[in-house]
């Protein structure tokens, strides 16, 4: 019989990121990018609950709707 802390992870994240671009008003150039969410890494264990806690702003919805595997 298996227990909860036997088993993996429920959801697994790493290195999330999602940048969004910015207009410069360069017409040639690199592209510049607000990084909304960069580098977090989270586990939520069977039984565990995660919250999202933070200032307005500070990229909580952003992480909730980024798609798995999602970069830019």
């Amino acid at each position: 019989m298996s227990t909860s802390a036997d088993q993996g992870p429920l959801l697994q994240v790493r290195n999330a990121r999602k940048l969004f671009p910015v207009r410069t008003g360069k017409v040639f150039g690199e592209r510049e990018y607000v990084h909304a969410v960069d580098g977090v890494d989270l586990d939520v264990m069977p039984g565990e609950t995660l919250g999202l806690v933070g200032e307005t702003g500070c990229g909580k919805s952003t992480l909730a709707r980024a798609s798995p595997g999602c970069t830019t």
